[in-house]
């Protein structure tokens, strides 16, 4: 995933940089990075965000599929 598409997802999702970036994981200069294009966003959040998209799951339920047991 580019860096535009990633924008447009976490545009399409309601997040912003930051939001976006507590989903994933990683402090909000990592998350500016992969919107900036200064480092490649991860397969597994380019997947992560896709499905999201594709199934129309929020931010909110993917946060409860991770803390899930």
């Amino acid at each position: 995933m580019d860096h535009p598409t990633y924008r447009e997802a976490i545009k399409r999702l309601g997040l912003s940089q930051g939001q976006a970036a507590a989903l994933f994981g990683v402090d909000a200069r990592t998350g500016r990075r992969w919107a900036l294009g200064e480092k490649p966003v991860p397969r597994a959040v380019s997947l992560c965000l896709l499905l999201m998209l594709s199934r129309d799951i929020s931010a909110s339920e993917a946060v409860v599929l991770i803390s899930a047991p």
